[in-house]
């Protein structure tokens, strides 16, 4: 029987994905192949995995178990790849040790220079105004390939000798019609910055590159492989059907929907959701953040994230108090996607700068009586930002079976 694991973040994103993806990706025996699966989203996820050997990864484009050599990475066609930074990726991948090897569905969208750009430069116009988008064209892409030209990367691979009139198409009659819409007059310097040819160019060759290092395939790969992992983008808080949060939200399915839908022909299987979240709230971008606090309330000295700097688009990372509703709700409302049998389980990070605990407004919360709030009997607790900081494997079948999740 397989054993499938689906890895969710419960808040805002940066809940630690990434380090549970390599800890579940890494209990494997190395002689058996694991398919780690991004289900949702594109290149704007950051999910950082630390090794014991000191390599640090903030993985993007692949799994967060790249790092294992029995790992094999899937973008399934709920992902939205980016040519430029997979191409940049792979190579400070390999300049790491690893040699990705990744399987493509078909049917995954593609994003083109445009679509990076659009997102970049309005965002810039808007100002104060900003959506807090990470800037790397996600949302403009699903706006493109609904209204002007639907180009997944199996009709480029098809196509690729028109690869360049395409681009050319969609500057000289979408982008006008798209920044119409936007509202948003360019300056001179960005027309010529979007109608850059050399830019085009270097476009084409990266996107030749990725064909060249993957393998286009459709779903019936999920059957080749008896261990996966599913590794989920941004956090159930930021789901794009959480209308509470709207427009800061992102264009995707951010719990197990997607997934279940990819194991819809998978008959049956050993399944496990684990839902990931900090002992407190983060939140990177604008938007409703009703538990939002200073760092030093959290930890009297203060804390620092490594991988979330300050930026252009998202501007400050920010912190919060643990929401015990929020997550509740959220979790509970996620659970309503299952339709087959699995175990729920709950994993709290970054235990070690907060003692232990999880820090609430007005209190502190030890992870046991969270799990009770939850009706779970087990869950992962990590106290550094290695796989091998996580304790705690005890899995909750017996809740899975008595609830039919």
């Amino acid at each position: 029987m397989k054993n499938v694991k689906i890895v969710i973040g419960a808040n805002f994103g940066d809940e630690g994905k990434g380090l549970l993806t390599d800890y579940f990706c890494s209990a494997f025996p190395t002689r058996e192949k694991v398919l780690n699966v991004r289900f949702n989203g594109g290149a704007q996820a950051g999910h950082t995995v630390v090794k014991a050997d000191g390599r640090r990864h903030v993985f993007s484009h692949f799994g967060s178990g790249s790092f294992n050599e029995n790992n094999l990475t899937y973008l399934s066609s709920y992902f939205i790849l980016n040519p430029m930074l997979f191409v940049k990726e792979y190579k400070v991948l390999e300049s790491k040790g690893v040699v990705p090897r990744v399987y493509i569905h078909k049917d995954c969208l593609v994003t083109f220079p445009g679509d990076v750009m659009i997102n970049q430069m309005v965002e810039a116009h808007r100002d104060k105004n900003r959506h807090g988008s990470c800037g790397v064209g996600i949302y403009e892409t699903i706006k493109r390939t609904s209204n002007h030209q639907k180009t997944t990367i199996g009709y480029i691979q098809e196509n690729f000798d028109q690869l360049a009139k395409m681009i050319a198409g969609t500057i000289q009659l979408y982008v006008p019609q798209r920044l119409d819409e936007l509202n948003t007059e360019l300056t001179d310097s960005e027309w010529e910055l979007i109608r850059n040819e050399t830019i085009t160019e270097n476009y084409i060759y990266d996107l030749g590159f990725m064909l060249q290092h993957t393998e286009i395939v459709d779903n019936d790969i999920i059957k080749e492989y008896d261990n996966i992992v599913f590794e989920g983008a941004q956090g159930l808080l930021l789901d794009a059907d959480n209308i509470e949060y709207y427009p800061h939200l992102t264009p995707s399915n951010t719990g197990i929907k997607n997934a279940i839908d990819i194991l819809s022909g998978v008959d049956a299987c050993d399944l496990s959701i684990c839902y990931v979240t900090r002992s407190y709230f983060t939140r990177h971008g604008a938007g409703l953040f009703k538990t939002e606090c200073d760092s030093t309330d959290l930890k009297p000295a203060g804390l620092r994230d490594k991988t979330n700097q300050t930026n252009a688009y998202q501007g400050n990372f920010k912190y919060g108090y643990f929401d015990v509703a929020a997550f509740q709700h959220s979790v509970e409302k996620d659970l309503g996607f299952l339709n087959r049998t699995a175990a729920v389980e709950l994993a709290v990070t970054h235990l070690d700068e907060t003692d232990g605990y999880l820090i609430l407004d007005s209190e502190k919360l030890e992870v046991a009586d969270l799990l009770k709030i939850m009706n779970l009997h087990a869950g992962y607790t990590s106290y550094g930002e290695k796989a091998e900081d996580i304790q705690g494997t005890v899995l909750c079948h017996q809740y899975a079976a008595r609830h039919q999740y």
